[in-house]
């Protein structure tokens, strides 16, 4: 039923079009039967045209009634519709907005705030388990495609990024991977991989990698931050 009510909502426009076609076409054949039937002569002929008649009025009662139908749907059913049933879609690599992570205390202290130092990586966030990295842990070294796994599935779930920081001054944290399809490591092992970094692309060196995962109201839990050191 919801994927019908998004259906409708989506595709209001065209619904409303096809239904005013198809009224013109039914309004046509009911006035051409009504002036048969009053033009008619000979009572057979009368009772054709207002058999006509009464189809194409019927037809555009049910045209009346998908109107209202509609109206109803996409005016009060569809947006009455939980959030988290409406699909989000895939955020870009530069996912257009930081979300606002629950517990700052100091709402300018962003995701992806900039300069930041080894000693600003905060793992606290890993502690949910709703949103965390579980392979590779912080500390580990690695070198070629580092494959990351971990949970990214909270109440009203939207989206995740994972994403990457050189620890020089002036750096941006950059992304790694991002999607909108919940990741989830205890009941589907087979889908906990939150993304690959190929890191032969980035000098040896020591790097903050965290996870942020934001719900549809564009609030996320504190993100999930670890320290790897990348191998030549």
């Amino acid at each position: 039923m919801q994927e019908f009510l998004l259906f409708v909502e989506d595709f209001q426009a065209w619904i409303y079009l096809l239904l005013a076609v198809v009224a013109l076409l039914y309004g046509r054949l009911f006035l051409r039967a009504l002036g048969v039937y009053r033009g008619a002569i000979y009572s057979l002929e009368r009772e054709r045209a207002l058999a006509r008649a009464l189809r194409s009025g019927a037809g555009l009662a049910l045209i009346t009634a998908g109107f209202l139908a509609t109206f109803i749907l996409t005016t009060f059913a569809a947006p009455a519709l939980p959030p988290e049933l409406r699909p989000t879609a895939i955020p870009t690599v530069s996912l257009l907005a930081t979300p606002i992570v629950e517990g700052a205390e100091d709402e300018s202290i962003l995701a992806t705030s900039t300069p930041f130092t080894v000693d600003q990586v905060e793992s606290v966030g890993c502690t949910n388990e709703n949103a965390t990295l579980i392979e590779p842990v912080s500390g580990d070294s690695v070198q070629g495609q580092v494959l990351f796994k971990g949970t990214a599935n909270i109440p009203g779930f939207a989206f995740y990024k994972l994403e990457y920081h050189d620890l020089q001054p002036e750096s941006t944290w950059l992304a790694i991977s991002a999607s909108n399809i919940p990741v989830c490591e205890q009941f589907c092992a087979e889908e906990d991989q939150l993304g690959t970094w190929d890191t032969s692309l980035v000098r040896p060196g020591q790097y903050a990698v965290q996870l942020i995962v934001t719900d549809t109201q564009g609030n996320a839990p504190l993100p999930c931050q670890i320290l790897i050191q990348i191998l030549p």
